[in-house]
């Protein structure tokens, strides 16, 4: 897992503030987690739903040439 910094300003702080307060959550991450979640459980984003459009998206940029490839050969020695 990465780690990330990120600045909450406006609404989105204010929700965060408020998960906290409510005790929704004990931590900004904690809650940031929870809402990541929430989406999942509305948007049904499985895993091999993510894994499927993460393959598209490299698929597609191979063809534009955007991503590059190189063939891999095995030497085995006879």
């Amino acid at each position: 897992m990465s780690n990330i910094n990120i600045e909450l300003k406006g609404y989105v702080a204010e929700v965060i503030d408020k998960m906290l307060h409510e005790g929704y959550a004990k931590t900004k991450t904690e809650a940031i987690r929870l809402a990541v979640f929430e989406f999942d459980q509305v948007h049904r984003l499985t895993e091999e739903e993510l894994y499927s459009k993460a393959a598209e998206k490299i698929l597609k940029d191979i063809k534009s040439g955007k991503e590059k490839t190189s063939m891999y050969t095995s030497k085995v020695r006879a």
